[in-house]
């Protein structure tokens, strides 16, 4: 099953309403390419920007606390840039808020903005505000690569190559299955949602990456975005040891199994990268050096499909469903249990 991206509806509903879009001649990165839009500059540097809104995850109550959404919102377009390799400048904001929000609300707001600038030693530079019935928070994160570096993008992943990653697995999602099972448990994961972009580590074992990418969106739409821009196939090697002791405690409880919470659109700001199966001892060697931990998650294949495996068994990940799942169920009850349904069916195929 070759997972093509025009499958996925946010990727096909993007690709119809820009075809006709004129591009500009210094622009690095064709559309999907890359976590960032890359444009060479004339001192043969790249600019590197991306822009990022957190709605649904407000919207769909997973995060609430202002100070959350305002640390949050920061972290998730300065992970654009980690994944190209980029050196920050600053970010620029854009926020709704609430005609109705009281003044402590606003300024745990910003109190979660300046403290997430802080905590990734980087500026705010401007930006706009305005008011409205219904909020919605959007960051313009900004950087340089040096003309003598090589911008990171999702292109570059060959057969044999080995999948890496820069943290465990389904951090962000704990909220959503937390949501559902324990409003207590939500809250508390909630209040210690804090991801930090993985600036530094890129920044230390980028001569090994061949490709980059992250995880905020999920590690299978990740996945599929590797796949389906290097026509190549993935198998995601699935065990517990590659997530939170908590979450693995919660999946027992709940009695679902793990890797679901690898499909939810809430992920980890976590960047996954592919090395050359030559250079594994190097790089590793390179990374315990610098005391950077790294976790091997599967390789990357000649076959264009996307595969899972566990308990000793590979089975074919169908990404595009997956993905477009929950615009299909409409709610997160319904979503959980289309894809215990879905993992049933997969087990018994």
């Amino acid at each position: 099953m070759k997972n093509k991206l025009s499958e996925i509806f946010e990727f096909d509903f993007i690709n119809k309403l820009t075809e006709g879009f004129p591009r500009s001649p210094d622009q690095e990165n064709r559309t999907h390419e890359s976590d960032a839009e890359l444009i060479r500059q004339p001192d043969g540097s790249c600019l590197a920007i991306t822009v990022d809104t957190l709605l649904e995850e407000y919207e769909l109550g997973l995060i609430r606390s202002p100070y959350i959404v305002g640390w949050n919102m920061i972290a998730h377009s300065l992970s654009d840039l980690a994944a190209v390799g980029a050196d920050v400048t600053g970010v620029l904001n854009s926020l709704i808020l609430q005609r109705n929000a009281d003044s402590d609300w606003n300024a745990n707001l910003f109190k979660g903005i300046k403290d997430s600038l802080q905590a990734h030693n980087t500026f705010c530079l401007g930006g706009d505000t305005g008011f409205d019935e219904s909020p919605a928070f959007t960051c313009v994160a900004i950087g340089r690569i040096p003309a003598d570096r090589k911008p990171l993008s999702r292109k570059g992943a060959e057969a044999e190559d080995l999948l890496y990653i820069t943290g465990k697995l389904g951090l962000g999602n704990q909220l959503a299955i937390a949501r559902k099972m324990s409003e207590p448990l939500w809250a508390s994961l909630e209040s210690h949602y804090r991801p930090i972009a993985r600036l530094k580590e890129v920044s230390s074992l980028r001569k090994w990456m061949k490709c980059a990418i992250d995880t905020s969106d999920s590690l299978i739409q990740a996945l599929a975005i590797i796949a389906g821009v290097n026509d190549c196939g993935l198998i995601f090697e699935h065990r517990e040891e590659l997530y939170p002791s908590d979450l693995i405690a919660m999946s027992k409880q709940g009695n679902f199994p793990l890797w679901i919470t690898t499909s939810f659109g809430l992920g980890e700001y976590e960047i996954l990268f592919s090395v050359s199966s030559k250079n594994e001892e190097q790089f590793l060697q390179d990374a315990h050096q610098k005391k950077i931990e790294v976790f091997k998650i599967g390789k990357v294949t000649s076959n264009p499909e996307i595969k899972i495996s566990m308990n000793k068994k590979e089975y074919v990940l169908d990404a595009p469903y997956l993905l477009n799942l929950l615009a299909k169920c409409g709610s997160i009850d319904k979503y959980f249990s289309s894809l215990l349904e879905y993992n049933q069916n997969m087990i018994k195929n």
